[in-house]
């Protein structure tokens, strides 16, 4: 485990089972928050990649030579390292889009989304306006809301 507190230390062994992980990561997001960033980003590519693994053995026939709680366990625990790997080497790029979105020159910044709040309210208000259409067959004067 990584037990090291400097900086260049890696954050995570790589290993699904890391009690320490939420530890070093506080300590690393003070520290370098780019690289907090980055590991937050992987474990949670960890994660997705794990429940994709476990939907995709859920859906495989539970019967056969080899089915037993036993097993079973056995298989999550090599699912999760395995999600743990993918991550750590490249695994599906959802670690790095979410990284892109976490920092703060990545994401949208707060004069946009203040621009586009804007935008919307400004919308929204023309929408609540009911639309008024004239009715040709029932004269001039005549409107319909639609």
């Amino acid at each position: 485990m990584n037990t090291s507190n400097s900086p260049s230390a890696p954050l995570s062994t790589g290993q699904y089972h890391d009690v320490n992980g939420l530890t070093d990561l506080k300590r690393a997001s003070r520290e370098d928050p780019n690289a907090a960033i980055n590991e937050v980003a992987e474990q949670f590519e960890s994660m997705f990649i794990q429940m994709m693994l476990k939907s995709m053995r859920d859906a495989l026939p539970k019967d056969g030579l080899f089915s037993s709680n036993d097993m079973e366990t056995y298989t999550e625990m090599a699912d999760q390292q395995i999600a743990v790997n993918m991550a750590k080497s490249g695994g599906i790029g959802l670690a790095d889009v979410i990284a892109r979105q976490l920092r703060p020159e990545g994401g949208v910044s707060e004069q946009r989304q203040s621009d586009v709040a804007k935008q919307y309210a400004s919308n929204d208000s023309e929408l609540q306006k009911p639309a008024m259409m004239p009715i040709t067959d029932s004269g001039a004067n005549a409107f319909e809301v639609r």
